[in-house]
């Protein structure tokens, strides 16, 4: 639809007194204010701007500036604000979103975000404006929107390539409500009714953007109710779903791409389901590699980008894939405490190969390919490996530490910093009984860094190493003593940086892309 007067047929023409009711009586709820002066010095006026009493308040004490208080006529939570007090800042602002059938389609719904905004810096009453700025239309089979900005008489309105939430995306729509009141009314009768919009309303997300795909793929009802929320969220946020979903498919089997007997056996497995996980399932069904869903999950981010996907085509060079899931399976249950993934192990699997051709070992032989236990063999190939000071590496190492700044962190009683050196690298190596030494090059090229967790009473002691992939963000691994896995307290760190430091930089690629 790109007709503006038939998308307009679709909404009512004015503001409903229900809208008004709940604007005033709910999304500006907090937006009443009482106005007290002293009389006395134990006798104050006030005036309400809900009730519009003006009356001697009752109060033990006096009453003071932005305090809460309750009209004692209107019995409603108000804000104290002393008369003699200036109002030039006193305008409270709210978007909100607003849902109704239909004028023209009974089976479709509509959802309205006003900008709302009651100003009391001229009256004391305060002004109320409603200004309609986004409108969406919901049908079985696609989604419209148009929007305007505020100063609508400047721009006016026009059509958007797709319709998405401006939550939070303006200055005005920081603070918004959505009516679940007039969505419960607008749906009845509709395919949306039933459509498990309830998980996303509860988690105060804006629900035009699960109409949005739910107007498209009618299908994320039956997601829903199987479990699959994971896979649904992401289409809502617009995540990836890594080629795991048919969009075109006519039964759950076609769009999940899973037998019926599959989808029984996820279900008694108890495992979440996610996109990642879906999309590793079925790479493996592709090339008739038979596996249960335990297994998949512990591949779980193979396919999600080209890291993993690398190491297991290096392995291939050797074994097939079956064989390659058998032994890092086998090598997963000796040493538990260390790997607790199949990719864990493919990681120190392929490390270990890439020390053996630096040392010459040759890993076509079984003996030295498939090592009867992987830790033990790679322990030796580090620490057998001797790497020199490279010059040209430690410079190169040097010069990327302005670009790396950002990556200092601390919290609680832990810290993380970029490597300084290669030397740096080679004693953390040591100390830690791990192969860190051997990606200086890897780090001198810019493509990962290494970072160092430190405990803040220890700061040149040896604690944590961080692997981190700087195109995408993402930390590949983190490895304390004999490449142990994190403790509850590192993984709690390595969390919290990663939500300072590592999002906001995606957010950031995100919007220079």
């Amino acid at each position: 639809m790109n007709n503006e007067s038939e998308f307009k047929a679709h909404f009512p023409s004015k503001v409903s007194n229900e809208l008004k009711s709940y604007i005033i009586d709910g999304a500006l709820l907090h937006s009443r204010y009482l106005y007290v002066k002293r009389m006395t010095s134990s006798l104050q006026r006030g005036y309400c701007t809900h009730c519009k009493s003006n009356h001697v308040v009752k109060s033990d004490t006096t009453l003071k500036h932005n305090e809460i208080w309750q009209c004692e006529k209107c019995l409603s939570p108000v804000v104290i604000k002393s008369y003699g007090r200036g109002r030039g800042k006193m305008i409270d602002r709210v978007y909100v979103v607003w849902y109704e059938k239909s004028l023209v389609d009974t089976q479709s719904i509509t959802a309205t975000g006003y900008y709302v905004s009651l100003d009391y810096r001229e009256k004391m009453n305060g002004k109320l404006s409603i200004v309609p700025v986004t409108r969406y239309l919901f049908e079985n089979g696609r989604s419209t929107m148009m929007r305007q900005e505020p100063d609508s008489y400047i721009k006016g309105w026009s059509f958007t390539k797709n319709p998405y939430s401006i939550v939070g995306k303006n200055s005005f729509t920081i603070k918004s409500e959505q009516s679940v009141e007039s969505l419960r009314k607008a749906i009845r009768g509709t395919i949306f009714n039933y459509s498990q919009w309830e998980y996303y309303y509860e988690q105060n997300i804006d629900l035009v953007k699960f109409f949005t795909v739910f107007s498209k793929y009618p299908f994320v009802e039956y997601l829903m109710k199987m479990g699959m929320t994971k896979i649904v969220t992401a289409m809502v946020d617009k995540w990836s779903l890594y080629r795991s979903i048919n969009h075109r498919g006519k039964t759950m089997e076609k769009i999940l791409g899973l037998t019926k007997k599959e989808i029984k056996d996820w279900k008694a497995s108890d495992i979440e389901m996610t996109p990642a996980l879906l999309s590793t399932y079925k790479w493996f069904k592709r090339r008739n590699v038979t596996l249960s869903w335990e297994t998949a999950h512990s591949c779980e981010a193979l396919t999600t980008g080209s890291y993993y996907m690398d190491r297991i085509a290096r392995l291939q060079e050797y074994l097939s894939i079956e064989h390659i899931i058998r032994y890092a399976g086998n090598q997963m249950k000796k040493e538990s405490n260390r790997h607790r993934s199949i990719l864990s192990v493919i990681i120190s699997w392929t490390d270990y190969l890439n020390e053996c051709k630096e040392l010459g070992i040759d890993i076509t032989q079984e003996k030295s390919l498939l090592p009867n236990s992987l830790y033990t063999a790679h322990r030796k190939t580090t620490r057998t490996i001797k790497l020199k000071k490279d010059e040209l590496v430690n410079q190169k190492i040097e010069k990327l530490q302005p670009s790396l700044d950002s990556y200092y962190f601390k919290y609680k009683d832990l810290f993380i910093r970029p490597a300084k050196s290669t030397n740096e690298l080679f004693e953390e190596g040591e100390k830690l009984e791990h192969c860190v030494g051997g990606y200086a090059k890897s780090y001198a090229s810019g493509r990962i860094a290494i970072l160092f967790i430190r405990k803040s009473k220890q700061p040149d002691t040896p604690y944590y190493t961080v692997e981190l992939d700087l195109h995408s963000k993402y930390i590949i691994q983190c490895r304390g003593f004999d490449n142990e896995d994190p403790t509850d307290d590192v993984e709690l760190f390595v969390k919290a940086f990663t939500q300072e430091k590592l999002a906001r930089k995606q957010n950031e690629r995100e919007v220079a892309v």
